[in-house]
């Protein structure tokens, strides 16, 4: 079943679990950057702000895809599902997960197939090896082991914003997928919560890098997938 719930609750679930994480100055220093990208975590309204649903930017409803309650969903996710779709939402999952599992049957589902290929080529390795090294490379910044259990979807830069920061996503798509049909494109500021073994606390990769992951979804021929 899927669960939506208000932006008041996800924020007091997301300050609970940054507690064991930052200090307070870390926090309010990424809440202020990421008000500046369009989410509202932490920000208040102006008085002649219109409090219509249509008109609430991103983060005024949320809602909850749970792992335990979806097919082939491994780990649960939160967005607001006026600006994502579900099947957007489980191709970020899918990424994220296979970043965490290192099982490239993820990375596989989340990355259009000509693209996967373009981009291992390139780099002159396998899917394997390159979620070896991302593991290795997040683990940096965790300090330890870990394994992702909330993706947090904040945060959209939609296309007619600012597009210069399409201008690369655009032009993976154009060598890689030269006769893709392009029917939508999103850029969403993604964050995940993640355990440590034998540790009962968590985390949030948000806070340990500084920022949020920038996350690119284009739908191509009709499908969402992930550009990276």
């Amino acid at each position: 079943m899927n669960k939506i719930f208000t932006r008041t609750a996800a924020i007091l679930a997301a300050a609970m679990m940054a507690v064991s994480a930052v200090s307070c100055s870390d926090s309010k220093k990424n809440d202020e950057k990421a008000k500046s990208k369009g989410n509202l975590a932490g920000g208040d309204l102006p008085e002649n702000a219109s409090v219509s649903e249509d008109d609430m930017p991103y983060g005024a409803e949320y809602k909850q895809l749970r792992a335990e309650e979806e097919k082939d969903l491994p780990m649960s996710v939160e967005y607001d599902p006026r600006y994502m779709t579900d099947e957007e939402a489980k191709q970020v999952v899918n990424y994220f997960w296979s970043l965490s599992s290192k099982d490239p049957s993820y990375l596989e589902k989340a990355v259009h197939p000509d693209l996967l290929k373009y981009r291992l080529d390139e780099a002159g390795t396998t899917a394997q090896e390159f979620l070896n090294k991302e593991y290795d490379l997040i683990k940096e910044y965790t300090e330890s082991d870990f394994t992702f259990t909330v993706t947090l979807v904040d945060g959209i830069l939609k296309a007619d914003e600012k597009s210069s920061d399409f201008e690369f996503y655009d032009s993976l798509v154009e060598k890689a997928i030269p006769h893709a049909k392009v029917t939508d494109k999103k850029l969403f500021m993604v964050n995940c919560t993640y355990s440590k073994p034998d540790d009962n606390g968590v985390y949030s990769l948000q806070m340990r890098l500084g920022d949020y992951v920038d996350v690119a979804v284009y739908t191509i021929d009709g499908n969402p997938y992930i550009i990276s």
